[in-house]
């Protein structure tokens, strides 16, 4: 086996190359270029003309020079960058380190220890530009929000009597109603048709009664504000506005782009069956597993990968638990948001999240999170069999965990509060959604 370790930068990346034996057989540099890709691998042929031979190390999995080495047949190991880390002190402890050091250490950490990592295995095409448009979603998301505190700072500096009037910033009434009255003066100017007027045209429900509630608010004492001051702040809240307007329209597109996806994907049934699924989370529960089921081998490797389960530190007779930090974090979040969404969909994660709430005194993320870790327990079999999920299945495996139905009874059409009467066994049970799964 030939080992290649690449340290990568934006503009050039260091490589070493090694072999069983654990000699140096090349180092060089080669530019970020499709040239200096093209003449790395012309190298690496030179000492294996296998590519299958040829395995990789760096210390990301995503952009585009890991593309590049999957298509052209080579393996890559990814390698977290805090592993790699500890692997220098096998070599130096003095901590001095640099590039050429570094492209060693990823090669040698193959040749030594590559039973103790994963090779990257790429989902299929679909997957892959579905996972593209659900992170360019949620970096719009982000960009919703920041530009709602920001238009919320701008309004309090000089305007704050119109955050009162609507809901919320993000939506087409209040950013209409900001750009037609961008100052105090203007939305004291204002007329009765006006207001009615721009209600109207954004279809706002009970346009006449808030027409007569924004007229009397219009009419109120202000704050005083310098005409000047008043200029500068609604030319950056016009600017705000213009771009919460084109990120919203930007959203919409990619909702409708992923709901066309998610229709060619074979796994939508599988991930959409869930309580709270919708398009969005979704995709995004796609995206995040994958759809190669060599991936994970069993459900605490997805538990760890999502951040979801704790780490247990033990030494001697100490024993702690503590906040898994080594995770992928949009993993987590996205299972926290997906806990969240079930607690209206769903009763058995409700009473499960109150026993987390009340029982165990845990806050609201923390019992969020525990949620999260307890769906992955019945997520991980959905995914790896393909099989949707069966609310029927599930509470029947609950209640016989608790001795309410017989070994021997079988699931009912529906779950029902009669079928529970009519299968209990003993005295008629309080029923309880819990369980372990």
């Amino acid at each position: 086996m030939t080992y290649v370790g690449v340290d990568w930068s934006d503009s050039f990346h260091i490589v070493y190359v090694t072999d069983e034996t654990g000699d140096s057989l090349a180092a060089f540099k080669i530019e970020h270029t499709p040239e200096g890709v093209e003449s790395l691998f012309l190298k690496v042929k030179e000492h294996a003309k296998d590519p299958a031979s040829v395995l990789f190390a760096l210390e990301t999995p995503k952009g585009l020079l890991s593309s590049a080495i999957l298509d052209a047949g080579f393996t890559l190991y990814p390698i977290n960058p805090k592993a790699v880390d500890r692997y220098r002190d096998r070599y130096k402890v003095s901590g001095k380190k640099d590039d050429y050091f570094d492209a060693m250490v990823l090669a040698n950490i193959l040749r030594t220890d590559r039973q103790n990592h994963r090779a990257l295995v790429p989902d299929s095409l679909l997957t892959r530009e579905l996972r593209a448009y659900t992170e360019g979603y949620q970096a719009l998301v982000k960009t919703q929000t920041r530009l709602t505190n920001q238009i919320t700072s701008c309004l309090k500096n000089y305007y704050p009597v119109v955050l009162g009037i609507f809901g919320k910033i993000d939506q087409s009434i209040t950013l209409n109603f900001l750009s037609k009255f961008p100052t105090p003066d203007s939305f004291h100017r204002g007329s009765k048709a006006k207001f009615e007027n721009i209600l109207k045209k954004n279809r706002y429900p009970g346009a006449k009664e808030k027409m007569l509630e924004i007229y009397a608010l219009s009419k109120k004492p202000q704050f005083e504000i310098e005409e000047p001051i008043a200029r500068a702040n609604s030319l950056l809240l016009l600017s705000l506005v213009r771009q919460m307007k084109e990120t919203l329209s930007s959203l919409k597109e990619f909702e409708l782009k992923i709901a066309e996806l998610l229709e060619q994907h074979p796994d939508k049934e599988v991930f959409s069956s869930l309580p709270g699924s919708g398009n969005i989370t979704t995709a995004k529960l796609i995206s995040n597993f994958g759809d190669n089921r060599e991936r994970y081998g069993k459900v605490s490797c997805v538990q760890a990968d999502a951040g979801t389960c704790p780490v247990t530190i033990g030494s001697g007779k100490s024993l702690r638990v503590s906040f898994r930090y080594s995770c992928r974090k949009p993993f987590r979040s996205m299972m926290t948001q997906f806990a969240f969404s079930s607690l209206q969909k769903s009763e058995w994660a409700k009473q499960r999240y109150d026993k987390y709430r009340q029982n165990n005194s845990k806050d609201h993320n923390l019992a969020l999170r525990c949620l999260a870790n307890a769906w992955l327990e019945i997520i991980f079999p959905m995914w790896r069999d393909r099989k949707p999920y069966d609310v029927e299945k599930h509470l029947i495996g609950v209640f016989k965990e608790q001795g309410i139905f017989s070994k021997d009874v079988k699931a009912p059409v529906f779950v029902s509060k009669p079928m529970i009467a009519r299968n209990y066994r003993g005295s008629p049970p309080q029923v309880n959604l819990i369980g372990l799964t």
